[in-house]
């Protein structure tokens, strides 16, 4: 029989071994062993009542990030008093010590001393830009959207959803769809782009599994003029901007397209990048780019409405020389990983959208002129690529 202490020992090492080479793949994969072993501790009991208690401690860290007290407690390393605390955020003392209970206890904060709140590494990461834009962003707009989802579900019938008025609808009384909702509230639209901004800078990029030399460069036209890539929807241009790092001799023109809100709100653009303001829903002013890339947007939208997009921008495109590359998670067939499985109920809640499969992806394409010539993934639980060109 194995020892069970010499077992964990070894794992610890390995684990510390994986964090220090910085070797993402190789954590995802211990981490996934990690939560399999938890798993497999854990009680059927123990699972249900750990769902029922999940929303409660969120509830606690939102309001404190709205009283400002998480941020006041990762301004310093030393710890902050509930005193101290309650007199910069104005918050009663006593809800601050009630609501950082279960904080300290997954340790969001240490508590040093009674009533006396350090921060830990995860409260230094959490008021990072991205973190603290997309947990209010996420809190105010995702969580209201999912906590009322059954009771709209209800009311149809338990249809599928596959447009408005949705449960972002339902929940918000609201007509408009979460990006007219965001237009309308400047901060909160500030909140989503630090949100997509980060979670667009720790992934792998499309160009480190893509055949960029053999498929867009290759063939390429060299005319300075002439268009390499539109960034369609692209934010506020990450992806474009790396795709330039690695990239830099490539000939053509990068555009990156946006809203005006959007366009208008980037702060730091490198200079080979033009922005564009434009609405996908409209005609491509764009035409014969060699690539038309879309990221993160058609699991936005009900079929329907990614079908007009697709058709907008299938107009633009060459014959036998454009390509367009959607980098989307494509999900199996079945058995899909928690993440993006989680990820299809947030987009069905927030935007009346999906994750989809193969199948789906094609079939979408196909309505819109399009066809598939291949589905590049390294991995079930990121995103992979979907390269597809017109038809004949």
């Amino acid at each position: 029989m194995a020892n069970p202490e010499k077992s964990s020992a070894d794992f610890i090492a390995a684990a510390h071994s994986v964090l220090a080479s910085k070797d993402e793949s190789a954590r995802r994969q211990m981490f996934g062993v990690a939560m399999q072993a938890m798993a497999m501790l854990e009680s059927p009991l123990d699972t249900v009542w750990r769902i029922i208690m999940s929303p409660h401690a969120p509830s606690a860290l939102m309001t404190l990030i709205k009283a400002g007290v998480i941020q006041e407690i990762a301004k310093s390393e030393s710890p902050s008093s509930a005193d101290h605390l309650a007199a910069v955020s104005g918050a009663d003392r006593l809800l601050i010590v009630r609501l950082l209970r279960p904080l300290n206890a997954l340790g969001f904060v240490k508590e040093t001393s009674q009533e006396e709140y350090a921060p830990t590494a995860i409260t230094k990461t959490l008021v990072e830009r991205a973190m603290l834009g997309g947990y209010q962003f996420m809190s105010s707009a995702a969580t209201r959207s999912l906590a009322n989802m059954p009771f709209y579900l209800e009311k149809t019938g338990f249809k599928n959803v596959e447009g408005a008025p949705g449960p972002f609808q339902d929940a918000h009384h609201t007509e408009d769809n979460m990006f007219q909702w965001l237009i309308k509230d400047p901060p909160m639209m500030g909140n989503f782009n630090a949100l997509m901004t980060g979670q667009r800078a720790d992934r792998q990029q499309w160009f480190d599994f893509f055949d960029v030399h053999g498929i867009l460069l290759r063939g390429a036209k060299t005319n300075p003029t002439t268009t390499l890539l539109v960034d369609i929807a692209g934010g506020e241009g990450h992806d474009i901007s790396e795709l330039h790092k690695h990239y830099p001799d490539a000939p053509g023109r990068l555009i990156l397209q946006d809203l005006p809100q959007v366009i208008d709100s980037i702060q730091e653009l490198t200079p080979k990048v033009e922005r564009q303001k434009h609405d996908f829903f409209q005609t491509q002013p764009i035409r014969g780019a060699r690539c038309y890339y879309f990221r993160s947007i058609f699991h936005d939208w009900p079929d329907a409405d990614c079908i007009k997009i697709l058709k907008r921008t299938a107009e633009a495109m060459t014959p036998g020389y454009s390509k367009l590359l959607l980098s989307e998670f494509i999900l199996p067939a079945s058995n899909t990983p928690l993440y993006p499985a989680l990820l299809d109920i947030n987009m069905m809640a927030v935007l009346n959208g999906m994750e989809r499969t193969e199948a789906q992806f094609s079939e979408l394409l196909d309505a819109a002129g399009l066809k598939v010539i291949k589905f590049w993934t390294v991995g079930p639980e990121v995103e992979g690529l979907v390269e597809a060109v017109l038809k004949d």
